[in-house]
């Protein structure tokens, strides 16, 4: 994928500073700002170093040669650090006569402390340069992530067709993992959320063993991942017939899923758009089992910028990829999420989850 406007704004946040660099070591972004595919996994064995003149991928031999070929007609240049990345990495940029050193802030603490202790100059963090850049997504970002949703859908109308009482979370979460990477998904977007009864009122329940039952809300949060791309999207199920409870409370949070999405436009801030829906929630009396933020911005990562909720004081930029997805979790009885995937545009959101959203019983 080309990534030279990628580099090229992330220049821009440079400008100002004299003999200056940024050190880029979170993965996805290391991947995000590179453009190189198929080279980069989770392991943090890399640094993109950027000034107004250079961008250098400082990496191990085992991913020498991979990422040679993907800087092939690029900007960028790979060698191998050859003791530690930051060691290459802080000697190169005292030849150089840089004075002043970027590093992202997720990076850990005992890294920076001992990459800042090693260089010669003034270390600084920098806090979501390339996050930011990443939030507005080209188009064919957005057909990666169409792709994956697409892949989600089947998958989703997939088990529809085999949950039933007697099978365990446990079995519901790999049928959905083995048809999702059958299909073409690298792997899973995040590990799923198979979560039955009583734990589909953990927002975040860890798949267990625990048997589906007559009655139970069952909660699946799941997504594929296509081209470096993740989908995520939740549909709740009941399991036999639903009760006027179980009806009140998928209705609420239906109803505030249609208010989040009509609420996207371009230039609100998050907490607008999260206020619009749960507003409803609040207006069932169902406020007080709310409590997470209505979504998060959508990507090679499955939760980045921007954010959807309640602290989310920055405007959604168009172009943007966020996810709408209210909740009502009843300790003791179930809970309820709906979350689609939508792509913020200057008329609003467009959908990407073609999933039903009506109550289903199985």
């Amino acid at each position: 994928m080309n990534a030279a406007f990628r580099l090229a704004a992330l220049r821009e946040r440079l400008e100002g500073r004299t003999h200056a660099a940024l050190a880029v070591t979170c993965p996805a972004n290391v991947a995000y700002i590179t453009g190189f595919e198929r080279v980069f996994d989770d392991e943090e064995a890399h640094a993109a170093v950027v000034t107004t003149d250079i961008a250098v991928l400082y990496t191990d031999t085992r991913y020498f040669s991979a990422a040679s070929s993907a800087a092939q007609g690029t900007e960028w240049e790979v060698r191998v650090a050859k003791e530690s990345v930051f060691t290459s990495v802080c000697a190169d940029l005292a030849s150089a006569g840089v004075g002043w050193l970027g590093l992202e802030t997720s990076m850990s603490y005992g890294r920076f402390d001992a990459v800042s202790a090693q260089f010669e100059g003034t270390v600084e963090p920098t806090d979501n340069w390339v996050e930011e850049i990443r939030q507005v997504k080209t188009a064919e970002e957005i057909e990666r992530i169409a792709a994956a949703q697409r892949l989600t859908d089947v998958a989703f109308e997939h088990v529809l067709g085999i949950v039933k009482r007697g099978m365990t979370e446990v079995d519901v979460a790999l049928e959905l993992e083995f048809f999702m990477r059958r299909e073409g998904s690298e792997g899973v977007a995040f590990a799923p959320i198979v979560a039955s009864g009583p734990n589909s009122a953990l927002p975040h329940a860890k798949v267990t063993d625990r048997v589906l039952g007559e009655g139970d809300f069952l909660k699946l949060d799941f997504g594929a991942r296509v081209d470096g791309y993740c989908a995520d999207m939740t549909r709740t199920i009941v399991i036999g017939q639903a009760s006027e409870r179980h009806r009140e409370i998928y209705d609420a949070v239906l109803a505030a899923n249609v208010a989040g999405i009509d609420a996207v436009r371009p230039g609100l801030p998050g907490k607008s758009i999260d206020a619009a829906a749960r507003s409803v929630i609040e207006a069932r009396g169902l406020g007080e089992f709310f409590g997470h933020g209505l979504g998060h911005g959508v990507g090679m990562e499955v939760h980045e910028l921007p954010s959807v909720g309640p602290r989310g004081v920055k405007d959604i930029p168009a172009g943007s990829v966020i996810t709408i997805e209210p909740g009502v979790y009843v300790p003791g009885f179930g809970g309820v999420r709906i979350e689609d995937l939508v792509v913020v545009e200057e008329a609003g959101a467009r959908v990407l989850t073609s999933s039903p959203k009506g109550i289903i019983e199985l």
